[in-house]
């Protein structure tokens, strides 16, 4: 009725693409559904998988009034992420787990994935990639927000939280830096600790709405065992630091992001000097170097570069062992979201 409304807007999708699109709708009421569509339609002449950020704004909308859970607009695309080629395989599987017709041929429906490993690797990047290549509108569960009381007690706040990513699903629920929240649990806490714990726990496992929950952790070794265990989430990934090629990646990406050439640059020379880097502070090494171009009013050059990687010491230098027993815990414990490893 509403594309009747305005004739000169043009569909261009597949029969794949117009189930996605319809897919973003899912969880809106009519009157919701009618006034997000008259937006779309007076806002663009053609109506492609582009435009489906449009149609979550009233979505947008029910999680700001929830207070708890934040929306994240921010989306993350493939080509920004270097390598983690496993990781970018496991989610093309899963890319079309969530319709009907997977639910109809019996597949079961994904419960979530944990991203673990070195601070600064890009865990955030791969939980903001899952929304985006799904087509899902990402909710940002704050931890502190449900135990600090604003928002009643704090099984009241988690409640309203689990609440609101159902009624907006399909949808990724992230929970950020799961092992802070869930530390008092795993030391044998009780209290509130215990309890969000339980509740969480038992809605994963019981959960009948397309929520996909992504949850990082830095600090392993202080989830609690029955987080872990097989089969509680669909897999556990290991983002390790960037190998090789992936320096040269990432270097490629946040020179272009910054409107530079990296076809200028000999990336190779760069990912070389700065190996046991991650990709947070390969980030922070082409920032620093616009900057010192940009102080001396010209363009940045390799010299800025290479200054920029002598004034940084790496993480995995000032915190080599315990990078060391992450490792050791992922050998057997996760699977590796990229492929081999550094020279």
């Amino acid at each position: 009725g509403v594309a009747a409304t305005f004739p000169k807007a043009t569909i261009s999708m597949s029969d794949i693409d117009r189930a996605e699109f319809l897919k973003s709708l899912v969880g809106l009421t009519v009157d919701e559904v009618r006034s997000a569509l008259t937006r779309l339609f007076m806002s663009r002449k053609q109506i492609d998988m582009g435009s489906v950020d449009l149609l979550l704004e009233e979505k947008r909308q029910m999680v700001r009034k929830s207070g708890i859970l934040d929306f994240v607009a921010t989306r993350v695309r493939y080509e920004e992420l270097g390598g983690l080629e496993n990781l970018k395989e496991w989610l093309k599987l899963r890319e079309h787990y969530f319709s009907t017709e997977a639910r109809e041929a019996g597949l079961p429906m994904p419960k979530g994935v944990l991203f673990t490993g070195i601070s600064g690797c890009g865990k955030s990047l791969c939980v903001q990639a899952i929304a985006a290549a799904w087509h899902m509108p990402l909710l940002r569960l704050d931890m502190n927000l449900v135990f600090g009381g604003g928002a009643g007690t704090p099984e009241a706040a988690l409640g309203t939280a689990i609440r609101t990513a159902e009624s907006v699903a399909p949808s990724v629920l992230w929970v950020d830096e799961i092992d802070t929240a869930m530390v008092g649990t795993a030391r044998g806490g009780g209290g509130a600790d215990t309890r969000i714990f339980s509740t969480f726990l038992t809605w994963m496992q019981e959960k009948k709405a397309f929520v996909f929950v992504a949850a990082t952790a830095n600090e392993i070794d202080a989830l609690p065992p029955e987080l872990l265990r097989k089969g509680r989430f669909d897999e556990i990934f290991f983002v390790d630091l960037p190998t090789l090629d992936e320096r040269q990646e990432i270097f490629a990406v946040h020179l272009a992001k910054r409107g530079i050439d990296p076809r200028k640059f000999d990336v190779m020379s760069l990912a070389q000097t700065t190996m046991g880097w991650s990709g947070a502070e390969i980030e922070q090494c082409v920032v620093s170097g616009i900057y010192e171009a940009f102080g001396q009013r010209r363009a940045i050059d390799m010299q800025d570069l290479y200054k920029a990687t002598s004034r940084m010491v790496p993480l995995s230098t000032t915190m080599a062992e315990r990078i060391k027993q992450i490792k050791r815990w992922a050998d057997t414990r996760a699977v590796k979201a990229s492929r081999g490893g550094d020279p």
